[in-house]
């Protein structure tokens, strides 16, 4: 009787990896996502979840690592064939810093995605659909002698791609601010780099390039013929 039992169980066990091994594969379609990183502070963890059927799909870094401002990453989700049209997936960002962004309708497709800081966002949209970015990075110290009120720089190929730092109280001399300025990968830019002071000085360099450098913002005696600036850092006292 237990013989006949294992025969019985045998032939049952075949007949399911028969079923499993003639199982047809779902066909599934596939949306690509190359993310990049323009939040100007690292990214500690992307989320891509489907709204339907709550499928997620987890990046994590360990503890003191992540996503580097202006590093991308690759991202690849699948759906049933045909379904395209029912499913929108949420992405979710978290940022070192605590700041969550959170784009809740992206479709299946083949797409490159910004994520934007929260000042950059555009009203709830916390990313950007475009080119990838490549970023320059400038730590500009005030050494003009007096106090900067205006400090921008400015995309010589496209005018419309600009960045004007802030300054409440006006940029002391002596001191320093860190800037990041994002173009379009895979092409070449300078950018032209302005600065006016509370004086009325005003003056432009105009052959910046993508790098990470240090700038320092001269006086008008102190500038080298037409270069207002220099990229050296001042000596400490």
């Amino acid at each position: 009787m237990k013989k006949i039992l294992a025969l019985v169980a045998a032939a049952a066990l075949m007949l399911t990896c028969a079923a499993f091994a003639e199982a047809p594969e779902v066909p599934v379609q596939t949306g690509i996502y190359t993310i990049e990183n323009c939040t100007g502070e690292t990214v500690t963890g992307i989320t891509i979840t489907d709204n339907v059927n709550g499928k997620e799909l987890k990046v994590t870094y360990p503890e003191g690592m992540g996503l580097k401002d202006g590093d991308a990453t690759q991202m690849t989700f699948t759906i049933p064939e045909g379904e395209d049209g029912n499913h929108r997936l949420t992405l979710k960002f978290v940022t070192e810093s605590g700041y969550e962004g959170t784009f809740g309708t992206l479709s299946i497709e083949e797409a490159i995605i910004n994520l934007l800081s929260a000042d950059a966002a555009s009203g709830a949209t916390a990313i950007s659909f475009g080119v990838p970015q490549q970023s320059g990075r400038y730590t500009v110290y005030n050494m003009t002698g007096e106090k900067v009120t205006l400090l921008s720089v400015t995309d010589n190929e496209n005018p419309d791609n600009w960045l004007s730092v802030a300054f409440p109280d006006g940029f002391a001399d002596g001191g320093k601010v860190e800037v990041t300025f994002y173009v379009p990968k895979d092409e070449e830019h300078s950018m032209t780099l302005h600065f006016e002071t509370e004086s009325g000085y005003r003056a432009d360099f105009t052959t910046l390039h993508i790098e990470e450098a240090p700038v320092t913002l001269l006086s008008a005696d102190a500038a080298s013929g037409a270069t207002p600036i220099s990229f050296t850092a001042p000596k400490a006292e």
